[in-house]
């Protein structure tokens, strides 16, 4: 049941480290665990129990899971979460959590791969939700069987492996009774308050009138290689046409390419520059680049300023975007406890000192704006200054692609 190239894949990137399982203790991930351990052996695995805290009886069921990883000798960990008051647990904000909490987990562990149990259904799913929301052919390669963690920067440098993405959830549960394994059903899924369930009913009653859900998953199977593709002609795009530093500057000679990479090159270079996690929206892109290199005058988009010059285009942050408070009080970069590394705006890594420090910027003299002798000192407050520093560029480029 397990997909031969990604376990391949994950092997080679995480070397001689346990990977890291995202056990829920629902069927998929129980059974994602039992075929690792006979895959791998229990010494080679960890398991991450996220406890949302969002119902009732959540904790019990993370103790469950626990238990299930117990009995097969590997060690596991339950991460509960903490909301403010207030704070947005939406499924979309549970899920950056969840990645988040994993993410940190595994790298306070010193681990680089977390694999889940993201099934065949999942990927119909996803291709029909992608479809029914008028997405692009990129969204409908769906679910990437490898790839970095999607948060940034906390899945920085973490990938994700999903190598049940070739097996259907109802063979999964089958080898689980085989196994005589015992799973916990979320009764969150079978809630149709969730756009999910309600495709996955839908899915279902296709299925009986004839139509077989796994066209989708083979048609994104298909869209993935093309993908894959346009990502490696991307990043030959960028890594010839870019200078990555803390400001971005794209030589207008070298950005020749199909219209497509170019495309993607430039939504990969606005996330940089930016420090955000999600790139532009696919459908904006052929406008926001002709307008990009063309040598009109200069234009803000996505908290990041395009500033025009005959030779190149530079792409730096927006600064009221970086100092992001609009009663003018700044942002600040808590660096604690000493010598760990903390991002500031995701595109600055900074250590701190013995003593510890708050990197507080000022207005119109934010913090990245660094020069390659040192740090600016209008940007910073008295008091002692980060160990070191280093821009995320090239980081975050990185993560916008496969993990080689």
């Amino acid at each position: 049941m397990l997909d031969r190239l990604t376990i391949e894949r994950m092997r080679s990137w995480t070397g001689d480290k346990p990977v890291l399982i995202a056990l829920s203790g629902g069927g998929d991930s129980v059974a994602l665990m039992h075929l690792l351990v006979a895959e791998l052996g229990a010494n080679r695995l960890r398991a991450a129990i996220v406890d949302h805290a969002l119902r009732d009886g959540s904790a019990t069921d993370a103790t469950r899971a626990h238990s299930f990883a117990e009995g097969l000798g590997v060690p596991a960990e339950i991460l509960r979460l903490s909301w403010e008051e207030g704070a947005n647990r939406a499924q979309q904000a549970a899920r950056e959590a969840r990645y988040n909490a994993i993410c940190d987990h595994a790298r306070a562990n010193g681990l680089s791969t977390i694999a889940a149990a993201h099934t065949a259904d999942d990927q119909a799913e996803t291709v029909l939700m992608r479809a029914a929301s008028n997405s692009t052919w990129r969204g409908l390669a769906g679910i990437a069987p490898f790839a970095f963690a999607p948060i940034w920067p906390g899945g920085r440098g973490i990938a994700l492996a999903r190598p049940l993405l070739g097996a259907r959830r109802g063979s999964l549960r089958a080898y689980l009774r085989d196994q005589r394994a015992d799973w916990i059903e979320d009764p969150a899924n079978t809630n149709p308050k969730f756009e999910r369930v309600r495709i996955r009913e839908r899915l279902a009653a296709l299925e009986q009138t004839g139509f077989e859900p796994m066209r989708l998953a083979a048609l994104a199977t298909k869209l993935r290689r093309n993908a894959g593709v346009l990502d490696a002609a991307a990043l030959a795009l960028i890594n010839r046409a870019a200078e990555l530093d803390l400001a971005i500057t794209i030589n207008r000679a070298a950005w020749e390419a199909a219209i497509e990479v170019r495309q993607r090159a430039l939504s990969v270079l606005i996330a940089t520059a930016s420090g955000a996690s999600r790139e532009p929206s696919w459908t904006e892109m052929e406008a926001l680049e002709r307008r990009a290199m063309s040598k009109s005058s200069g234009f803000t988009h996505s908290g990041v300023a395009f500033t025009q010059a005959n030779s190149s285009v530079t792409l730096s942050r927006e600064p009221g975007a970086a100092l992001g408070r609009a009663d003018g009080a700044p942002a600040v970069a808590p660096l604690t406890p000493p010598h760990l590394e903390a991002i500031w705006d995701g595109r600055l890594a900074l250590t701190a000192p013995e003593a510890g420090w708050r990197a507080v910027p000022v207005r119109n003299g934010e913090l990245a704006a660094l020069e390659k002798n040192g740090l600016r000192s209008e940007a910073l407050p008295r008091g002692p200054r980060p160990s070191e520093w280093r821009p995320l560029a090239a980081d975050r480029v990185t993560h916008a692609f496969a993990p080689d």
